[in-house]
């Protein structure tokens, strides 16, 4: 599936498990579903692989960035999370693990090591030693990446294992891919908006109103 796809749906699925019940949790989760959802794709293969590698590392700190701005504009409450539950050196050492494991990946075949369990499991433990309340929104947008690219490509799951798994049920970038961006869209527009944050922030805003 192309990379707006993965960026919805695992956003999507992860808000619709999860059911983030504050403002830190939804902002920061939906971060990290949006980088979970498409960070398998960094691995390296054809020319085209690389630009789209580019595409997601772009994608992912502008992410990181939008979080930050709307934590520190509008005092959402992530830094003062993330301070009760981590340390500077802790915060340090995930993020240094996690552009490790990343740096390696993007050198290996496409759909290989960044397509398998065992890259899903690393980062993810990367992703709970840096925000533990977010690493299960990653988990779950990085999982969906990898059920979704089974529909159609061959991936090494149990990697170093070279045999590949493959349902072959449609294309990449056919109807299929049309169809579940245009779900993943409505769906994640209609979870944050009933999310309880969002309903919460509603209801303080009516019961400022002059009727």
């Amino acid at each position: 599936m192309l990379g707006r796809t993965h960026f919805f749906i695992g956003i999507s699925a992860a808000l619709a498990v999860m059911q983030p019940s504050s403002m830190p949790t939804l902002v920061a989760g939906a971060g990290a579903a949006a980088i979970g959802g498409m960070i398998s794709d960094i691995d390296s293969g054809t020319s085209q692989a690389h630009r789209e590698a580019d595409k997601i590392m772009t994608a992912a700190i502008a992410v990181t960035a939008i979080v930050i701005l709307a934590d520190y504009k509008f005092h959402v409450g992530i830094y003062e999370r993330l301070m009760r539950n981590s340390s500077i050196a802790r915060l340090l050492t995930g993020a240094m693990a996690f552009i490790i494991i990343c740096t390696y990946g993007s050198g290996q075949p496409h759909r290989s090591f960044m397509h398998s369990f065992l890259s899903m499991f690393m980062l993810t433990a990367c992703m709970d030693v840096i925000y533990p309340d977010a690493a299960p929104y990653f988990a779950i947008a990085y999982a969906s990446h990898l059920a979704l690219d089974m529909l159609n490509r061959r991936l090494q799951l149990i990697w170093p294992m070279k045999r590949g798994f493959s349902l072959k049920l449609c294309s990449s970038q056919g109807l299929i891919n049309h169809l579940l961006l245009s779900a993943g869209m409505v769906c994640v527009v209609l979870e944050l908006v009933t999310s309880i944050p969002a309903r919460g922030l509603a209801a303080r805003i009516v019961s400022f109103l002059p009727f």
